[in-house]
């Protein structure tokens, strides 16, 4: 048993010599990394440059001023009443809220307390903290220390409103807002036909339209389409120029300001408005709307309706994929926090497929708001 065990470990001289090798071959392998860098002369890296640059990196990150890091914020005392778009800006702001307050103000806000700042919905709260301490209501607003952009001073010279360019009209010394809205009025085939037609656009206000409308000119071609043109809705898409007898019916979505002026108890002032709320709405899509305006008294209205018809609907509807917070706000069915919500869920959702998709937040499940204003919305 003992000789038939020891022959398992018994080698012939051809397994002796194949082991001896085979173990010479494995000492070989594993000693070549070890003496390899023995025969070649190591290759030096110069990092100098690298390090250099790295340096110099590091001397100018230490003296770099970060225009967006709260250390480099000019603080100084301001009135949210009267600065400008600029001077939020330099206090630190983001654009965005600089616009919202910058809105808020045009659309008639106003600050009376320092504390009143915080009624900006986008503020934070560590924003107003820092800047409390410089709120000064009733002061004159800080120039600002860098070369300031004077706009040039405004020129009147005879124009076109129908093809007056960006550039003319900024020249007349109208607000960007302003330049905007009409260009927009007139991508959208409004034209302006006599000198009353620019109160159409809601931005102009009263002393620019007092201080252009004598220089306003008008194309014969514009007269010529008017005489072969439809009568349509006047405040989105051209304006009915055929003014409604004294003796008939006042056509509530054709109607112009002197037909307007036909009704009993309604002046100027109160046509004008009747007018910029139709242009505001989109469009009446029934009398009763009329009576909804703010402003007109309920027994004008009772006095008005029988004189009132409604003969066709065209709406102007409101883009809900890409009208911006301010215009959805214009709008009378819709405040400003529901504007917010609205481009805030495109913002995080994309586009909207159909106008019901506002259906799927919690603010809007009032049934009969949405169908309110369901007519207005569109996606084109």
């Amino acid at each position: 048993m003992k000789t038939r065990f020891f022959n398992y470990l018994h080698f012939n001289r051809a397994e002796r010599n194949g082991t001896l090798a085979l173990f010479f071959l494995a000492v070989v392998f594993f000693a070549i990394p070890k003496i390899s860098p023995h025969f070649h002369a190591a290759k030096s890296t110069d990092f100098d440059p690298f390090q250099n640059e790295i340096q110099s990196f590091i001397i100018a990150l230490g003296n770099e001023e970060y225009t967006t890091g709260p250390s480099a914020h000019a603080l100084f005392n301001f009135d949210p009443n009267t600065a400008s778009f600029d001077d939020f800006v330099r206090l630190g702001l983001s654009e965005k809220v600089s616009n919202i307050i910058c809105n808020y103000r045009a659309k008639g806000g106003d600050f009376r307390s320092p504390d009143d700042f915080q009624k900006i919905w986008s503020l934070k709260k560590e924003d107003f903290s820092r800047l409390l301490p410089y709120i000064r209501i009733g002061i004159a607003p800080e120039k600002s220390h860098e070369k300031d952009h004077e706009k040039p001073a405004p020129e009147l010279f005879a124009f076109d409103p129908n093809t007056a360019t960006e550039t003319d009209l900024q020249r007349l010394g109208l607000p960007d807002r302003t330049v905007k809205s009409m260009l927009n009025y007139r991508s959208k085939g409004g034209k302006f036909r006599k000198k009353e037609d620019l109160e159409k656009i809601y931005t102009l206000d009263d002393e620019d339209f007092a201080r252009i409308a004598p220089f306003a000119t008008f194309s014969e071609s514009v007269a010529i389409a008017d005489a072969s043109r439809p009568v349509v809705y006047a405040g989105g898409f051209g304006a009915a120029s055929k003014k409604t007898s004294a003796s008939g019916p006042v056509d509530i979505n054709r109607a112009d300001l002197e037909a307007w002026m036909t009704l009993a108890g309604i002046g100027e002032t109160r046509a004008r408005q009747l007018v910029n709320y139709r242009e505001k709405l989109g469009g009446f899509l029934s009398v009763e709307q009329v009576g909804e305006m703010h402003g007109l008294p309920d027994s004008v209205f009772q006095r008005i309706r029988p004189n009132l018809v409604f003969s066709t609907a065209d709406i102007r509807k409101i883009n809900l994929n890409t009208v911006s917070v301010a215009d959805l706000d214009a709008h009378p069915y819709i405040s400003k926090r529901q504007a917010e919500l609205i481009v805030a869920y495109r913002e995080q959702h994309g586009a909207f497929s159909s106008p019901e998709d506002l259906g799927k937040m919690k603010a809007f499940s009032d049934r009969a708001w949405l169908a309110k204003v369901g007519p207005y919305l569109g996606l084109e």
